[in-house]
């Protein structure tokens, strides 16, 4: 069976999300627990004055419209990465409860380090079609979970460090602690996760 045909059907996987998207995503379709499965601007040098903030208004609880996300195709994400760019972005979608507590902190560590995060909502149906996830799951291979067929699959939230084009870091999910279905983060949870991110976006000010 095909890697995208096996995305679309997996339902869960070790706390985190399936990448496929839904026809019309709903949080009400979000699965069960535990076994879920335009080109941007160059970034600015300060994420504070983010000049194109992506609208992450379906997000549950995160309201910060000067966030600093910017929103691309997933067509354009494999391009900058064909292209040797480096840069930090994240794949994830409304209806994930992990990608929900994940971005508040993504968002608080790149704002903190003055850095922009692209966003690629993996729900949107133009974000998908069989040959590109397969061109994404060879670019982060070696980084990936795999899937009850043992082979490598493509989950989200998935945070990635992208250095002249090559996957250099990526964090999938939030931690190995947590389950959104039993109660949000604790904050040493939050500290965790955050620092997460925060080494990647230094790695990522170093290399720029």
């Amino acid at each position: 069976m095909k890697k995208g045909i096996i995305l679309i059907l997996l339902a869960m996987i070790l706390g985190a999300c399936a990448a496929a998207p839904q026809p019309t995503p709903d949080p009400a379709d979000t699965p069960t627990p535990k076994i879920e499965e335009t080109l941007a601007p160059t970034p600015a040098p300060n994420a504070s004055v983010n000049a194109n903030p992506a609208d992450m208004s379906a997000y549950e609880g995160f309201n910060d419209t000067l966030n600093v996300f910017v929103e691309i195709s997933l067509e354009d994400s494999l391009s900058k990465m064909e292209q040797g760019d480096s840069f930090l972005i994240y794949y994830g979608k409304p209806n994930c409860p992990w990608c929900v507590e994940a971005i508040p902190l993504l968002n608080q560590a790149a704002k903190e380090n003055g850095v922009l995060v692209y966003y690629v909502d993996t729900s949107k149906s133009e974000n998908y079609s069989e040959a590109m996830f397969d061109t994404l799951i060879r670019r982060f291979q070696g980084w990936l979970l795999t899937n009850e067929e043992g082979e490598e699959s493509f989950y989200v939230p998935d945070v990635a460090l992208i250095l002249k084009g090559q996957v250099a870091s990526n964090h999938i999910s939030t931690v190995d602690t947590h389950d959104p279905y039993l109660g949000p983060m604790t904050d040493a949870e939050q500290t965790q996760l955050k620092e997460i991110y925060a080494e990647m976006i230094e790695s990522l000010k170093a290399e720029n």
